[in-house]
């Protein structure tokens, strides 16, 4: 019995001290808890304050470092274009061990040049040369 009216007691306090903290039932409080209650809620402010700006600068140094590393991606993904672009020429690559383009080419390769006659060119169609397909050889 004598823990419950404790407990019941501890519990209107914390009540009290929150209203207080909310702004209600001060009137029956002296100069010296009111400057109390001040500097309690100033900490406490402070304290949030804080802590408000220790996610906000956590947050920031996050988003650097992924910024940070989507940069280096990019360098190093245009670095390998350009090393790819100047090893090329006309879309080839010359790498000696791609038997199968090589094999490709020998073996009637010329279809990867092959040129089409486009619908909208009806002067080209029924001209009498056979196929539709121009290609070079």
């Amino acid at each position: 019995q004598n823990t419950l009216n404790h407990l019941k007691e501890m519990n209107r306090s914390l009540r009290r001290e929150i209203g207080q903290r909310m702004g209600e039932d001060l009137e029956g409080l002296d100069i010296k808890e009111l400057r109390g209650l001040e500097q309690n809620m100033d900490e406490a402010l402070k304290l949030v304050r804080n802590r408000k700006y220790h996610v906000i600068s956590t947050q920031t140094d996050t988003y650097k470092k992924k910024l940070k590393n989507s940069q280096e991606t990019h360098r190093n993904l245009m670095h390998e274009m350009e090393v790819v672009e100047d090893h090329t020429v006309f879309g080839f690559d010359d790498d000696s061990s791609n038997y199968e383009g090589v094999l490709a080419l020998a073996n009637g390769g010329s279809h990867m040049y092959a040129f089409r006659v486009q619908p909208n060119q009806p002067n080209l169609h029924e001209m009498g040369y056979g196929s539709h397909d121009l290609r070079l050889a």
